[in-house]
């Protein structure tokens, strides 16, 4: 007995149907899968600790051992100048507050920042503020094992210390700030004439003490916020902002009063040191022309950031610039320990203000940027915060919204001046499969209360992929299948065979 045409014909579309699902296999599993960014919750750190401060400023570190471990510190403005230190040992999932002794002479903690040795001492750099205008009077680092604070702070920096800094590496310890003359006491919210020199000091024993300072940055320069690194090769750098021309801004003329911003460009610079920061070059342009944003407060001035990826040698340096709509993240590379740098190009062009960016590097090299984000509100109010990820040396970005609903930018320490602060800068921490930022939240503030909160979320990174190997050796069984079964429904046979002479 023949087969039928029709099941001859219904094993031919089997065959031509399994062929196809396995052609279109083979092509969806070849392509490459772009980078992808999942955010999860936002998670209040001070949540512990409610009140009407004014938490904003983060700066965050991990201990090298134990990555679970993190220490991040924020800087608070209202309602007095103070500073709050947290530990979680969950990874950021809750946090505990950790209480810092204060020295003799120390009123208060100011601008902390954090770092752990290479044994897992934890590290506080603070500046104290008072006198009549609040101004610095001091700058003290405290060393912790665990939450416990071991011995006395030591003061590294006396009066007049703005915008200090630290970064250590093994037991080496590098403090660097902005030492103004005599004459700021008496300057509410400016800078004297110059000079006021970037310095740094070095320790060689974990910050158990200090050598004396060097001077980092020339004398004429008007500079704010430095940012100091360890690089490869006995490498250090410190960035900074540089106003430029516009003592308006540095000596304060406009009184602390908002209004239209200088019309003189702004600068970031570097300076490199190959002797471990015993001595340092003349600075290096990191980028020139930057259209101010707006008035500043030097004291609380917007920090450029600065990550070295000490695996491909590439040092990384963001800030933002422009007014209104035209307000950009902006984003250069050095490959030359920043004696040169790339052309600057916005991260995340978008209408509406983006700002306060920082940058971190993960451990197989990918960029990470964290930035207040107004783009999403026609009336460029609302804030929120956007991760912004390159898996390929800052060539490309992928971005996603990190802050679980937008917030008003207008809340915080100056609002009743018009020059409402969400501080000085935002914090990220990289790891190969996930990001953590950091920023200031003002979601339950009014411009009444100032209140800020030090929030945090998790994005969990998922980089780029080639073919996946594995369904393209599957569509490639399944287009041999397809072929054979229609191969086999072309064929002629009978039930049973032909005996010799039957026709």
């Amino acid at each position: 007995m023949a087969e039928s045409p029709s099941w001859r014909n219904g094993l031919r579309f089997v065959g031509v149907l399994v062929a196809f699902a396995g052609v279109v296999l083979v092509v969806v599993a070849v392509q490459p899968r772009p980078a992808a960014l999942q955010p999860g919750d936002t998670v209040i750190v001070n949540a512990d600790r409610p009140g009407i401060a004014a938490h904003n400023s983060p700066a965050v570190a991990m201990h090298p051992r134990r990555p679970e471990v993190l220490v991040v510190a924020d800087r608070i403005d209202t309602p007095e100048f103070s500073c709050s230190i947290s530990r979680s040992t969950n990874g950021g999932l809750t946090w505990v507050p950790i209480e810092l002794p204060l020295a003799p002479g120390q009123p208060n903690c100011h601008s902390p920042d954090v770092a752990f040795t290479a044994t897992g001492e934890l590290l506080v750099l603070t500046t104290a503020t008072g006198g009549r205008f609040n101004q610095p009077v001091g700058v003290w680092l405290q060393r912790f094992q665990e939450e416990r604070a071991q011995g006395a702070p030591l003061a590294v920096a006396g009066p007049e210390a703005f915008h200090a800094r630290l970064a250590a590496q093994g037991d080496e310890v590098l403090v660097t700030w902005v030492q103004a003359g005599p004459a700021a006491a008496e300057l509410p919210l400016g800078f004297p004439s110059p000079p006021n020199p970037i310095l740094l000091a070095r320790s060689d024993d974990g910050g158990r003490s200090f050598g004396s300072p060097v001077q980092v940055s020339e004398d004429d320069r008007l500079v704010l916020q430095p940012t100091v690194l360890f690089g490869p090769d006995n490498m250090v750098v410190v960035g900074a902002l540089d106003l430029g021309g516009d003592r308006f801004d540095y000596e304060a003329d406009h009184g602390g009063q908002g209004g239209p911003p200088s019309d003189e460009p702004w600068q970031v610079v570097a300076w490199t040191s190959d002797d471990q920061g015993a001595s340092f070059g003349p600075a290096a342009v990191v980028a020139d022309g930057l259209v101010p944003p707006s008035r500043l407060i030097v004291n609380l001035g917007p920090t450029p950031g600065f990550a070295w990826d000490l695996g491909s040698g590439r040092l990384y340096a963001v800030w933002d610039a422009g007014r209104d709509d035209a307000r950009d993240v902006f984003l250069a590379y050095s490959d030359d320990a920043g004696a040169t740098w790339s052309p600057a190009r916005a991260i995340l062009p978008r209408p509406g203000a983006q700002y306060l960016p920082a940058v971190a590097v993960a451990p197989d090299g990918r960029v990470d940027v964290v930035l207040y984000d107004r783009s999403a509100d026609p009336a460029d109010v609302l804030a929120e915060v956007t991760l912004a990820s390159s898996h390929d040396g800052a060539s490309t970005f992928v971005a996603t919204t990190v802050s679980g609903t937008a917030f008003d930018s207008r809340i915080g320490f100056g609002s009743a001046q018009d020059l409402p602060q969400l501080g000085s800068q935002l914090a990220v921490l990289s790891e190969e499969d996930r990001a953590l930022a950091f920023w200031a939240d003002t979601t339950a503030g009014s411009v009444a209360t100032n209140i800020q909160d030090l929030a945090t979320a998790t994005v969990h990174v998922t980089g780029s992929q080639g073919p996946r190997w594995p369904l393209v050796a599957t569509g490639g069984v399944l287009v041999l299948i397809g072929v054979v079964l229609t191969w086999r429904s072309t064929g002629t046979r009978s039930s049973a065979p032909r005996r010799l002479g039957e026709e």
